[in-house]
C-alpha cells in the first residue's frame, strides 16, 4: 500500500508541474499590479493599526502619569494629624513641615514635720523658735510647680523650632514668662546648631525633662549650680551639639555639646546680688557643655558614663565698685512648695567660677540607677581665698510592674542621652489595666562649707554656707502616658556653723517632708 501511495503522489506532482505554466501564462499584468496594490494597502493598514495602538498606549501612559502626579501633589498638600502619647501633632504630606502642641501641668503639695527640739538654739529660744526664725515653721500647702504650654516642630525639613511659656513657680505661681524660644539647624547628620532662649545640655539630671524625673525635684547639687553656671532654662545663647549612635561600636551612643549663654529672659540669672549697682554693666556670660558615651546596650538595658563642665566668663556689676560683682550659692531642701533656703554662702565678691563633674547611669531591664558628682570653685579677687564646694547624689528606681525606663539616644531638644519613664503596658481604667508602679529612692548631699574651721569666722578665709543632706523614698504611679502621680517622704539634715563658730549660734536642723505631685503632660 505504501508503494501505491508514493506512485500516486508522484503522478499528482507531475500533473501539477505540467499544468502550472498554462495558468501562469493566463495571468495578465493588470492582475499582477492589482495584487501588488492590495498587498501594499494591507501593509499600510497594518502599519496604521500598529501606529494607532502605540499612540493609544502612549496616551494611556500620559494619563496614568498625570494621575500619579496629581496624587503626589495632593499628598504633598495633605495635612496629617497624629496623637502619639496624647500630643496633638500636624505634619505636611511631604514631611517638610511639622508642628506639635506641648503642655505640662504639675500640681505639688507638701507638709513639713518640724520639731523645735531638732533645731539648734540659734533658731531662737525653745518654744519661741517660730517667732524668731521663719525656717522653724515652713509653710505647708500646695502650688503649681510648672504650667507650661508651647509648640515645637520643623520647617523646610532642615530647621527646627520651639516656643514655650511657663506660668508655674516656686512657692507662688508666676504671670507667665518665656521659657524656651529657639531655632535650630539639623541639616547635617548628627549635628545641631541652635540659638535663642534655651535650656543648654548640661549634666545627666538637668538634661532629663522635668516630666521624666525619677523624683519630684532634682538633687540639690544640680539645682544649685545650673543657675550660676548658665545651664537653666530661658538662657539666651547659642549651642552646638553632635550626637551619633553606633559611631564607636554597636550599641554605643556618643554625645558632645557646648553652649555660650548669657542672662535669663526673666532675670540676670545666678550672677546678680543685693549689692548689684545700677548702670551699664556687662552681661553674665558662661561656657557650658556635656559629653556622654553609652558603653553598651541590648535594646532594653543600657550603661552610660559622662562628664559636664562650665566656666563663668563675666559677672554682672560695675567694675569700678568694689564687691559689686558677686556670686551666691544657696539651695532649698529639694522641695518647691516653699522658697526658703537653709544653706547659703551669701554674696561672694568674685571674678568668675569654674565647675567640673562626672555622671553614671544604667538600667538593667526594670531596674535603674544613676549618680553624679560635681566640684566647683569661685575665683575671688585679690588675696581672698578661692573656695571650693562640692556635692553628689545616687538614686535608683524599681518599676515593679515590669516595664523599663526608656533610654533616649537623640532628640531635637536638650533631653539627649538620658532616660525617660516607662511605656505603660496596661494603662489604668476602671475594671481594666492598673498602669505602672515604681519605687524610687535617693541620697544627695551639697556641701557649701570651705575651711569652715572652729571659732570665729575669718572674712575671706573660711566660708560657712552649710551642708545639706536629703534622703527620700517615693512611690510613682504611671496611670498612662499622660498622667502620673508621685508621693515622697524626705528626711532633711542641715548642718551650718554660725559666724561665731559656737553651738549656740549654729543653724543645725532636722525635719521631714511629705510631698506629692499630680502631673499631666502631652
Amino acid at each position: 500500500m505504501t508503494k501505491a501511495f508514493w506512485l500516486a503522489s508522484t503522478a499528482l506532482v507531475a500533473v501539477a508541474l505540467a499544468t502550472s505554466p498554462a495558468f501562469a501564462g493566463g495571468k495578465t499584468k493588470q492582475d499582477t499590479r492589482d495584487q501588488e496594490i492590495q498587498e501594499l494597502k494591507a501593509r499600510l493598514e497594518k502599519l496604521e493599526q500598529d501606529n494607532s495602538a502605540e499612540k493609544l498606549a502612549a496616551e494611556d501612559e500620559k494619563i496614568a502619569n498625570g494621575a500619579r502626579l496629581a496624587k503626589v501633589e495632593q499628598t504633598q498638600d495633605a495635612v496629617q494629624w497624629t496623637f502619639a502619647d496624647g500630643r496633638p501633632s500636624v505634619r505636611s504630606g511631604d514631611g517638610r513641615f511639622e508642628l506639635a502642641f506641648r503642655g505640662r501641668v504639675q500640681l505639688d503639695w507638701a507638709s513639713f514635720m518640724q520639731d523645735q527640739n531638732d533645731f539648734a538654739l540659734g533658731y531662737g529660744a525653745p518654744g519661741a523658735c517660730a517667732a524668731t526664725n521663719v525656717l522653724c515653721d515652713l509653710g505647708s500647702g500646695a502650688n503649681f510647680r510648672r504650667v507650661r504650654f508651647g509648640i515645637e516642630g520643623k520647617f523646610f525639613r532642615d530647621f527646627i523650632y520651639e516656643l514655650r511659656f511657663d506660668f508655674g513657680g516656686t512657692d507662688v505661681e508666676g504671670n507667665g514668662a518665656i521659657n524656651i524660644a529657639r531655632v535650630g539647624y539639623v541639616g547635617i547628620p548628627g549635628l545641631r546648631i541652635q540659638a535663642g532662649a534655651m535650656q543648654p545640655i548640661f549634666s545627666l539630671y538637668d538634661s532629663t525633662s522635668s516630666a521624666e524625673l525619677t523624683t519630684m525635684e532634682r538633687p540639690g547639687i544640680i539645682t544649685s549650680v545650673v543657675g550660676n553656671f548658665g545651664g537653666d532654662n530661658s538662657r539666651r545663647g547659642v549651642e552646638v551639639t553632635y550626637q551619633q549612635e553606633n559611631m564607636l561600636w554597636d550599641g554605643s551612643n556618643f554625645l558632645i555639646s557646648g553652649a555660650f549663654t548669657g542672662n535669663r529672659t526673666t532675670s540676670q540669672g545666678g550672677c546678680q546680688s543685693a549689692t548689684h549697682s545700677g548702670g551699664p554693666d556687662d552681661e553674665c556670660t558662661q561656657l557650658i557643655g556635656r559629653t556622654a558615651l553609652r558603653l553598651w546596650s541590648d535594646g532594653v538595658s543600657n550603661i552610660q558614663i559622662g562628664a559636664s563642665g562650665a566656666q563663668t566668663l563675666s559677672l554682672q556689676g560695675q567694675t569700678t565698685v568694689p564687691g559689686s560683682r558677686t556670686m551666691r550659692f544657696r539651695e532649698r531642701p529639694e522641695v518647691r512648695v516653699t522658697g526658703e533656703r537653709f544653706i547659703d554662702t551669701g554674696d561672694l565678691s568674685a571674678d568668675g567660677a569654674s565647675l567640673f563633674g562626672y555622671e553614671f547611669g544604667a538600667n538593667w531591664e526594670n531596674f535603674y540607677v544613676a549618680a553624679e558628682y560635681y566640684n566647683f570653685e569661685v575665683d575671688r579677687p585679690g588675696a581672698l581665698t578661692d573656695p571650693e564646694y562640692s556635692g553628689w547624689y545616687v538614686e535608683g528606681e524599681w518599676i515593679f510592674t515590669g516595664e523599663n525606663k526608656r533610654y533616649v539616644a537623640s532628640g531635637t531638644n536638650n533631653n539627649i542621652a538620658v532616660w525617660r519613664g516607662p511605656s505603660v503596658t496596661s494603662p489604668w481604667s476602671l475594671g481594666g489595666g492598673l498602669g505602672a508602679f515604681s519605687l524610687s529612692g535617693r541620697y544627695s548631699t551639697l556641701d557649701l562649707n570651705f575651711n569652715e574651721g572652729v571659732g570665729a569666722a575669718v572674712a575671706g578665709t573660711n566660708y560657712r554656707g552649710g551642708e545639706q543632706t536629703v534622703t527620700n523614698i517615693g512611690l510613682n504611679w504611671y496611670l498612662n502616658s499622660n498622667l502620673k502621680l508621685m508621693a515622697e517622704y524626705s528626711m532633711v539634715d542641715i548642718q551650718r556653723m554660725g559666724a561665731s563658730g559656737v553651738a549656740a549660734s549654729s543653724l543645725d536642723a532636722e525635719f521631714d517632708i511629705v510631698q506629692g505631685r499630680m502631673q499631666f503632660t502631652f
